[in-house]
């Protein structure tokens, strides 16, 4: 109930400040927003370019927990190359955004291979330097006891070793589902050759605001819906990880 209270309380701030700045090339209302959604809806070209940037941010997100979550327990085993590696990681976090798009389109010009390498090298030191902080931040003197007592190595590694990393292994997930699909649209928008980005760029290009609001709406229902199914998968991997 608050959160549609708190809906309406946004649409009605909208549907005002658009009267009183009464120009739809600045702020275009409610209504004339949603006569572009619903028809952008029955627009196969739309879907086309929805299945696109759904399929990039599924690939960068898979590439970004495939290749860190690895990389970080390995980073994490030891003090001397997590000491090592950390200066590395941190500068490659601090790249910008238009340093990896000068890389992208003079290794693969303007296609799908721009956004996900780009998306995932943002990404990528994230779950790296969280995942090496909950290996490194493993009581080693709980790992010794455990030993002392004889208790099995399938127990060590499962209720010391990961159950050190589930929270930071998770939390990174949600950070990467949740800032996806910003960095997909973005790179989209600057080297993408189909997607909702390059739909944006389309309608700027054009100057129709209400086109650039109603893709604006379908980016944050998409943000919204993959938080939801992070969420689901986190509570379910918990859920499955306590089972043990």
């Amino acid at each position: 109930m608050n959160r549609i209270l708190g809906f309406l309380l946004f649409v009605t701030f909208w549907a005002l400040l658009a009267r009183i700045i009464n120009s739809s090339t600045i702020l275009p209302t409610p209504v004339d927003v949603g006569r572009i959604f619903i028809d952008m809806l029955k627009d196969p070209i739309f879907y086309k370019n929805l299945i696109s940037t759904i399929s990039k941010g599924f690939m960068a997100s898979t590439l970004i927990l495939v290749l860190g979550i690895p990389l970080g327990m390995i980073i994490g085993f030891s003090r001397t190359i997590y000491s090592i590696f950390k200066p590395f990681i941190t500068i490659l976090q601090s790249v910008p955004v238009i340093s990896w798009l000068a890389f992208a389109v003079f290794m693969w010009g303007i296609g799908w291979k721009g956004p996900v390498f780009i998306s995932t090298m943002s990404l990528l030191p994230i779950v790296v330097i969280n995942t090496a902080s909950g290996i490194a931040n493993i009581d080693s003197e709980l790992v010794e006891m455990a030993k002392i007592y004889n208790v099995a190595k399938r127990k060590i590694i499962i209720h010391i070793y990961i159950g050190s990393i589930v929270p930071f292994i998770l939390a990174s997930m949600e950070v990467v589902f949740g800032n996806i699909w910003k960095t997909i649209l973005v790179t989209e928008y600057l080297c993408g050759d189909h997607g909702i980005g390059v739909m944006i760029a389309w309608a700027r290009s054009y100057i129709d605001t209400p086109q650039i609001f109603a893709l604006t709406l379908v980016a944050v229902f998409l943000a919204i819906a993959m938080e939801y199914l992070s969420k689901l998968i986190t509570r379910r991997l918990v859920k499955k990880w306590k089972v043990y």
